[in-house]
């Protein structure tokens, strides 16, 4: 079974209060970005706040998480 990356992007964009794009995730954190797409989407305290159009590029989300309280109920 594979460790879980969960814990690692979510305090990586609690650093980043602007937020990061995936390709600022992977580099910020060292994972590689074949694998962040899935763990992205499971995390219920991480969502796409803005979107941004790089030059010559698609457009790319930004993520942001939320800080999460030690008394909030599992999803």
């Amino acid at each position: 079974m594979r460790k879980s990356r969960h814990e690692l992007i979510r305090n990586t964009l609690l650093k980043y209060e602007d937020g990061l794009t995936k390709s600022q995730i992977c580099l910020y954190a060292g994972i590689d970005p074949r694998s962040i797409r899935k763990s992205l989407e499971a995390m219920p305290d991480v969502y796409i706040d803005r979107w941004i159009i790089p030059a010559k590029k698609a457009i790319t989300p930004v993520y942001i998480a939320v800080p999460v309280p030690e008394d909030c109920p599992k999803p």
